[in-house]
């Protein structure tokens, strides 16, 4: 099955070491404009992206949240930029409905908004990763936001330092995770 979309996936991955050459504010705002786009439960749109290229401004970010426990994700301060992927909690969406539900709906979306601005940045030739492993609470402390806001995920940005081919990854088949009008036995 070809497809321009399926093979942008096999080549967007997880980019660990970036080449020192600066991102394009062009390029960044692509895929802000794509993760504004991405939707989200009854158009709240809580996530907040906040871009972090100046080198000093990166490194207080990355020596706030990179410390203790989560020093093993310090490598991250050399990637040419750092996105902050923070959610602005909403009482009503995200309280009663997600509450009643059993789902925290602004996750999901911000998850959505963020898998979009990857997705924009591997079409541009950049390389990203997901960093789930840093200091959350010292993240909200350093951005001096208090507890309307809630991170969620930290995006390691930057050209990547080896080439990047389409890979066939390692996934389980399709009969394992997708089911016809029926569930999983």
């Amino acid at each position: 099955m070809e497809s321009a979309f399926l093979n942008l996936c096999l080549m967007r991955r997880s980019v660990r070491k970036f080449r020192e050459q600066p991102v394009e504010k062009e390029k960044l705002e692509l895929c802000l404009e794509a993760a504004r786009l991405a939707p989200s439960a009854d158009n709240g749109q809580p996530w907040r992206f906040l871009v972090f290229d100046d080198p000093a401004k990166k490194q207080a970010l990355a020596e706030a949240v990179f410390k203790g426990v989560f020093a093993v994700s310090k490598h991250f301060v050399r990637a040419p930029v750092l996105v902050a992927l923070i959610l602005k909690e909403s009482f009503v969406i995200n309280r009663l409905g997600g509450g009643a539900a059993g789902t925290p709906f602004q996750f999901i979306d911000a998850g959505i908004a963020g898998e979009h601005f990857v997705l924009a940045a591997a079409e541009q030739g950049l390389g990203t990763c997901w960093i789930g492993w840093f200091d959350t609470r010292a993240l909200l402390k350093h951005l001096g936001l208090g507890s309307k806001y809630r991170a969620v995920a930290l995006i390691a940005v930057g050209y990547p330092a080896e080439e990047l081919k389409p890979r066939t990854p390692k996934r389980k088949p399709i009969e394992e995770i997708a089911f016809w009008n029926s569930a999983p036995k």
